[in-house]
């Protein structure tokens, strides 16, 4: 057999074919493939841009096509290999290779960019998860498992949702829903979502104060409400007083703001010592999808991205709000009771994105006491002021009040 012959059928087993030429990091914008030329650095010139310089700075292309290639697969196969159903057509939308490296988010140089495309030797892909047309990427099973667990407990079980004789999964080799609390704390440890905020940092917190209401700026009315008069919020459950305050005055007040005219009460907290809190605003950057060793951690982080946006969107207040709120209200219960950060050692709260002021960040308390007087040793009250707003350009001008 040839050699010719020889290069042509390894090309076919492996998918792709080896482009000729050398590229330098600059040619392309992923971290992970500029690592990968500058470590295989064998020339001084560029052939995409022409850039010379003193010391190797250029590596073969085909350096790039295995991890290229496998972040292809990630997402996308041929058909025939992906098992797609076949009946006189494809039973799947097919792409073309370029619409898949676009898909998968290769930027590059444009000449580079069609040198890869060319490479390789499928022109046909089909969606498929890790090869196959059925199969599900980890952060869709996490999201499904999430999905079937909302539904449970806003429509099936809702307060004995870890009973025996609540919805099983279908098949006995699927998850149960009802682990998707555990494996979500699993995923705060080992992405280190948990954090402290240390003593004497400020906090806000703001109440609207319209009509006749004439009560007092003090701690007793600018804190968490008692027990009976607690209603159901994002984070907590009827009745269950939590106490809600941002980082910023601005996100204070626009969390309650509806707009003018209004009086607003705004009260200042400080923390009285170091809290443990789960913090949903610092999720890890998200890895390279051509790394392979770091295809866990950015299947877990897409699914944490879409949880926490799913858990901080805005909800119509039409009374089906308290349906909505079922889900993070558990989420809370949970971080709240059930889950162990180190040792013995329990969280004070969660940090989460607001909802209607980007970069805004909220942090929930939750009671270090549970009783009919909830209390909250975690933070005291400083001060409050009361401040009127008129119209929209007076609230943007005074905001920070």
């Amino acid at each position: 057999m040839g050699r010719a012959k020889e290069a042509m059928m390894d090309d076919e087993a492996r998918g792709w074919a080896e482009p000729e030429g050398r590229v330098c990091a600059d040619c392309v914008e992923d971290a992970y493939l500029k690592a990968i030329i500058r470590d295989h650095a064998d020339e001084v010139e560029c052939d995409y841009c022409g850039q010379i310089t003193e010391s190797n700075s250029a590596a073969p292309v085909a350096v790039l096509m295995e991890p290229i290639a496998y972040a292809v697969l990630h997402e996308f196969n041929d058909p025939t290999q992906a098992g797609v159903a076949y009946d006189g057509e494809w039973m799947a939308h097919l792409y073309d290779t370029r619409d898949v490296l676009l898909t998968i988010r290769l930027e590059c140089d444009a000449q580079l960019f069609e040198d890869i495309a060319d490479a390789f030797v499928y022109t046909d892909w089909a969606r498929a998860p890790n090869g196959h047309w059925l199969a599900m990427h980890y952060r869709d099973e996490l999201s499904s498992l999430w999905n079937n667990f909302v539904n449970i407990i806003k429509h099936e079980f809702r307060f004995f949702f870890q009973h025996p004789l609540a919805t099983k999964p279908a098949e006995p080799w699927e998850r149960d829903p009802k682990n998707i609390l555990d494996t979500i704390g699993k995923l705060a440890k080992e992405l280190e979502l948990l954090s402290r905020i240390p003593a004497k940092v400020p906090l806000f917190r703001v109440r609207v104060r319209d009509g006749e209401a004439d009560w007092p700026l003090d701690t007793d009315h600018m804190g968490a409400p008692p027990s009976d008069l607690a209603r159901a919020g994002r984070m907590n459950p009827a009745g269950i007083s939590y106490l809600y305050l941002a980082f910023e005055p601005e996100t204070a007040c626009a969390e309650v703001l509806n707009g003018p005219p209004c009086n607003l009460a705004r009260a200042n907290f400080e923390t009285v010592r170091v809290l443990n809190i789960l913090d949903l605003t610092e999720l890890p950057e998200e890895p390279s999808i051509f790394d392979p060793a770091k295809e866990n951690e950015r299947e877990a982080i897409l699914f944490l991205e879409s949880f926490i946006h799913e858990m901080s969107q805005p909800v119509r207040k039409d009374g089906g709000e308290h349906i909505e709120y079922v889900p993070s209200q558990v989420v809370c219960e949970y971080f709240a009771l059930a889950f162990v950060a180190q040792g013995e050692q329990h969280l004070d709260g969660i940090v989460y994105p607001s909802a209607v002021r980007p970069g805004g960040r909220n942090l929930v308390l939750f009671p270090t006491e549970r009783g009919y007087q909830r209390e909250f040793d975690q933070v005291k009250f400083i001060s409050a002021e009361e401040r009127s707003f008129d119209d929209w350009e007076d609230i943007s001008r005074a905001l920070k009040m």
